[in-house]
């Protein structure tokens, strides 16, 4: 089962159940109820090695909320609608939007708060070569 469809399963949406679905989308763009926007763009000439910059300049911004006792949730979502928020945001033509993210308290009575994804442990996507045991 795919990861985005085992998070709809752990929140009580069935596959069958398209309008909970949209429903649950839909929060993507209400933040999920977080109080703070943050939305991250690049300029339009940078290429693949600078968008992984801003990743991981995002990921710093997550690591460093989290650190003040705050919750982040990166939302790709947005860039569907790049053209509406580019013109909300009066971004300049030469930007694109890279994501947006919620920022603020999670709820953690909320199902979805619980829920993590499964993630292959780090032999599953990696290997170390010349290392020895200490």
């Amino acid at each position: 089962m795919p990861g985005g469809a085992k998070l709809y399963h752990a929140i009580g949406i069935a596959r069958e159940d398209r309008a909970a679905r949209y429903r649950q989308y839909a929060r993507n763009f209400e933040l999920f109820g977080a109080p703070v926007g943050l939305f991250f763009s690049i300029d339009r000439t940078m290429g693949p090695p600078q968008w992984s910059d801003l990743g991981m300049f995002v990921q710093t911004v997550m690591l460093l909320a989290r650190g003040e006792g705050l919750h982040t949730c990166g939302i790709e979502a947005w860039t569907h609608w790049h053209k509406t928020v580019s013109a909300c945001l009066a971004l300049p033509a030469e930007h694109m939007l890279f994501c947006g993210m919620a920022l603020g308290h999670a709820d953690p009575a909320a199902p979805i708060n619980a829920w993590r994804a499964p993630r292959d442990g780090v032999d599953g996507f990696a290997a170390f070569f010349g290392f020895t045991d200490p």
